[in-house]
């Protein structure tokens, strides 16, 4: 999909969920701190998402990111091939994301395969509610990943387990792209790292 497409697509979904919660714009941006104006542009794609902004509207919307990037209103698969699994570009990052898993597979697992290139950094906020967690897999090269003030420096083969219920960055200091998959589970929250 072009990126023109995926931002009309991400606009509609993010639309479709913020009505689907019975929130204004102007709630939208009193709960996620993201101007109302800016969440209109992204609503109409007449601007790109990145992934602060996005992370920032989904923790406001109670929802995750792979249900804004996987645009995906069908029933449950169990299979999704490579050719139809959505790709997501962060504009100011190069961050590139895959969302493996097929839509909203039944085990309530979803996968990502990530591809954060070299020097890059992606920054999330805390989740206030419905927070959940995950595991990084290293696949290739090196990650470092802060936690609040905590940092773990992941390479080849290293696996982390952590929430989002503080603010997370995942920080490429190398000079060679990395990357990694995200596996994460609906439902589930827990205590501190």
């Amino acid at each position: 999909m072009d990126q023109q497409k995926l931002d009309r697509a991400i606009g509609r979904r993010l639309k479709t969920l913020r009505t689907q919660a019975g929130m204004t714009l102007n709630e939208l941006a009193g709960r996620s701190g993201v101007s109302r104006a800016m969440i209109g542009r992204v609503e109409r794609a007449q601007s790109s998402a990145t992934a602060a902004l996005l992370n920032k509207l989904c923790a406001a919307l109670d929802v995750t990111l792979s249900d804004v990037v996987a645009l995906s209103e069908k029933p449950p698969e169990r299979l999704t091939r490579l050719a139809d699994q959505p790709h997501w570009r962060d504009p100011d990052s190069g961050y590139r994301r895959r969302h493996a898993s097929p839509p909203d597979a039944a085990s309530g697992i979803e996968i990502i395969v990530v591809d954060l290139p070299a020097g890059a950094r992606v920054s999330y906020s805390p989740w206030g509610r419905n927070a959940f967690t995950q595991q990084l897999l290293m696949l290739e090269g090196a990650v470092c990943v802060h936690i609040d003030a905590k940092t773990v420096r992941l390479r080849d083969g290293d696996c982390l387990d952590f929430d989002v219920m503080r603010a997370v960055t995942f920080e490429n200091e190398t000079k060679q792209d990395a990357r990694y998959v995200i596996i994460t589970r609906r439902g589930t929250s827990y205590g501190k790292m």
